[in-house]
């Protein structure tokens, strides 16, 4: 077989001296799936920029030794104009891979700008495929987060590239998109394809890779580790005080984006007890962010009543506001109004119950490091990670978090787990909208469903099968 990949990179990184990467060996045959694995921070996407040129030829970063992709050399200028050619690469953040103003132009732009007849039709079938085709000309800021990265996996696959990088495919995807997700990859599996696969949520991936290699100390060793390394820490369910303070009050909510546009929220009730761990799920779309949005004070109802703490948010000041309910949102860089990690500590601090000095001493080491560094320039799961512990500063009774375990590895869900049951102990409400399964497996207390505009609360019990079954399916039908 022919070699697709081949990487011998002596270092790697942002800054000479301080290589994020070292000594990375690494040979890919055409046709073989790759899963990537390593703790937040070790240096995935780094490796991934690495291997397609981007780190050293766009991102200012170096990288020292050997790269072959293909017949090109991607360290090189002319290999790397040949790049787009090759590879197909979903960004872990959408929002840092999606440019143009609605789904058509964006599939409409790999096409043109690699000179490939038929774009118009090519463009139409792919936003069909990964369910979009209803959604092709509306404006991408109206997308939900998950229809985001459905979009970022049909202009990646739209050309027909022979490799394809998958950065956290299947985070802020509901089961039926992860599902999807799945299946491509099979797929692309037995018609030859490379795939290189980054994942949080090994667990389906597993059973389709390869190679499995784990990024630790800087460096890269092939080898599958133990499962049970994949698995959540039990963590002990609290025990509830008989009387409970009734905390979020909803009835009968509406809501849409404009006069002429379809209902989000169609009819929504919903109370929450102070220290309760809520979970909200329901399919890309499907309103749950909007919801979030309500609860925060971030948007008003079209119609019907929200109390948060005995008030309407939307009606408050924001330092009030933030005494009630603060907004977590899935992508984290929409969190930071600061140019430092120091800046956003301190402007927390000022808002909230806690004083800089007494919070220094209790921020991970990581985070002390980066204080002088700009929380953009952070990785994925440590921006998510930093929005958690400013959330904390803020010192919110209801703490509002959009798809909080994307991009965190298992040993930062495990503390972000276990943080959420000291929390919810301490009287904290957190009220998480979530695909993830292992959140309701391991600190739901309650479970609330959206569809079609409507919510309904359900069994925990239920809630982890409607998340287990797509996915779970396509194993069974394989």
């Amino acid at each position: 077989m022919r070699k697709a990949l081949q990487v011998d990179i002596r270092e790697a990184g942002y800054k000479l001296e301080k290589p994020v990467l070292k000594d990375i060996h690494l040979v890919l045959e055409e046709g073989e799936v790759l899963l990537l694995l390593g703790p937040t921070g070790s240096g995935k996407s780094t490796l991934i920029l690495a291997i397609t040129g981007i780190l050293n030829n766009l991102l200012y970063g170096y990288v020292k030794g050997f790269v072959r992709l293909f017949d090109a050399n991607p360290l090189e200028p002319e290999g790397f104009r040949r790049v787009p050619g090759y590879v197909g690469v979903v960004l872990q953040s959408h929002e840092l891979q999606i440019a143009m103003q609605t789904p058509l132009d964006e599939v409409l732009f790999t096409l043109e700008n690699l000179g490939i007849g038929n774009a118009f039709e090519r463009a139409r079938k792919v936003l069909e495929k990964y369910g979009l085709s209803e959604k092709a000309e509306v404006d991408v800021e109206t997308l939900s987060g998950g229809e985001k990265k459905r979009l970022c996996l049909a202009s990646s696959v739209v050309h027909e590239p022979e490799l394809f990088i998958l950065d956290e495919p299947t985070a802020n995807l509901d089961p039926w998109g992860a599902s999807e997700v799945l299946k491509y990859v099979l797929e692309l599996k037995r018609r030859g394809k490379t795939v290189i696969v980054t994942e949080h949520k090994p667990r389906y991936f597993l059973k389709i890779a390869d190679k499995v290699a784990v990024i630790e100390n800087h460096t890269l060793r092939l080898g599958l580790k133990r499962s049970r390394e994949f698995t959540p820490r039990t963590i002990v369910k609290v025990k509830r005080k008989e009387e409970k303070r009734k905390i979020i009050c909803l009835r009968n909510v509406r809501f849409r984006y404009c006069e002429e546009c379809p209902p989000v929220l169609k009819e929504v009730s919903m109370d929450v007890y102070e220290g309760e761990v809520v979970t909200v799920i329901g399919p890309n779309g499907s309103g749950k962010t909007t919801l979030g949005k309500i609860i925060s004070g971030l948007l008003k109802p079209t119609n019907g009543e929200v109390e948060i703490a005995g008030a309407a948010p939307w009606r408050l000041k924001p330092k009030e506001l933030l005494k009630r309910v603060i907004y977590v949102p899935q992508e984290p860089n929409y969190f930071f109004v600061k140019s430092t990690v120091r800046g956003e500590l301190e402007l927390a601090a000022r808002y909230g119950r806690f004083k800089l000095e007494k919070l220094v001493k209790s921020l991970d080491s990581w985070i002390l490091d980066k204080m002088d560094e700009s929380p953009y320039r952070l990785s994925y799961g440590q921006k998510k990670w930093l929005t958690y512990t400013l959330a904390k500063v803020y010192g919110s009774k209801v703490i509002v978090f959009d798809e909080p375990t994307a991009g965190l590895d298992l040993v930062l869900m495990n503390k972000f787990f276990a943080w959420l049951k000291k929390a919810s102990k301490d009287g904290v409400t957190p009220i998480l909208l979530t695909h993830d399964v292992r959140v309701l497996e391991y600190v739901a207390d309650r479970v609330f469903i959206i569809e079609n505009g409507i919510l309904r609360e359900i069994e925990v019990k239920e809630g982890i099968e409607i998340l287990r079954k797509p996915v779970e399916e396509l194993f069974h039908e394989k």
